[in-house]
C-alpha cells in the first residue's frame, strides 16, 4: 500500500478512537442512542458529520485563515448558547422511577430530520472541532501537498471514518447491559450528560 494511502487510514483511525473522548458531540450522540435507540443516534451522527464535513473541507484548505478573520470571535458564544440549549433541553425535568422517566423519554422521540439539524447545528457551531482537525491532518497535508488527489480523497474519507465510527459507537450502546444500566440510572445519567454539555459552553464563554 502507497504511503500516501497509508497516511489517510492513520488519520482516518485517530479520529475514530477520538471520538470516545468528551465533548459536546460524543455526548449528544451517546445520549440520544441511549434514550432513543440505535436509528436515532445515527441521526444525530449523521447531522454532526454534515457539519464535520464542512469543517473539514475548510480545514484543508483555508482553515487557519477563516479562524484569524475577525467575525470568528462571534462562533464561540454562539456555540456556547448552543450548547446550553442542549443541555437545558436533556435535563431531567422530574426525578421519578427510572422506568417512568426512561418511558417519558421513549414516548418524546423527535424525528429523525430534527435530530439531523440539531446534530448539524452541534458540530458546525463547535469552531474546536476546525482546530481538531487541522491537529490530525496539517502534517498528511504538507508532507503530499504535490498530489493533487490527495486533499480530496482525505476529506472524503474523514467522512467516511465519521460515520462509521459514529454508527459503531451508537450499535455498541444498544448492548443489553448498557441499557440496563442506563434504566436503573436514567435521571442520573442525563443529568451528567446535561451538566457536561453546561461545562463545554461556560468553557467557550471563557475562551
Amino acid at each position: 500500500m502507497s504511503e500516501p494511502l497509508v497516511s489517510i487510514l492513520l488519520v482516518c483511525g485517530a479520529l475514530v478512537v477520538s471520538q470516545l473522548s468528551p465533548g459536546p458531540d460524543v455526548f449528544f450522540v451517546f445520549r440520544t442512542a441511549l434514550a432513543q435507540g440505535f436509528r436515532r443516534g445515527v441521526a444525530v451522527a449523521l447531522g454532526i458529520n454534515l457539519g464535520f464535513l464542512i469543517q473539514s473541507i475548510v480545514a484543508c484548505s483555508i482553515g487557519t485563515w477563516v479562524l484569524d478573520r475577525g467575525w470568528g470571535r462571534w462562533l464561540l458564544p454562539l456555540a456556547a448558547c448552543w450548547l446550553l440549549y442542549l443541555a437545558w433541553k436533556i435535563f431531567p425535568r422530574r426525578w421519578g422511577s427510572s422506568e417512568d422517566t426512561l418511558g417519558a423519554a421513549a414516548a418524546a422521540r423527535e424525528p429523525v430530520p430534527t435530530l439531523i439539524g440539531k446534530g448539524f447545528l452541534c458540530n458546525i457551531l463547535n469552531p474546536k472541532c476546525m482546530l481538531f482537525i487541522l491537529g490530525i491532518t496539517t502534517d498528511a497535508l504538507r508532507a503530499h501537498s504535490g498530489l493533487a488527489w490527495y486533499t480530496p480523497a482525505l476529506v472524503a474519507a474523514l467522512f467516511v471514518a465519521s460515520l462509521a465510527g459514529w454508527t459503531l459507537w451508537s450499535g455498541l450502546l444498544q448492548w443489553a447491559p448498557l441499557r440496563r444500566l442506563y434504566v436503573r440510572h436514567v435521571s442520573a445519567i442525563d443529568a451528567a450528560f446535561a451538566l457536561l454539555l453546561a461545562t463545554f459552553a461556560l468553557l467557550l464563554l471563557l475562551d
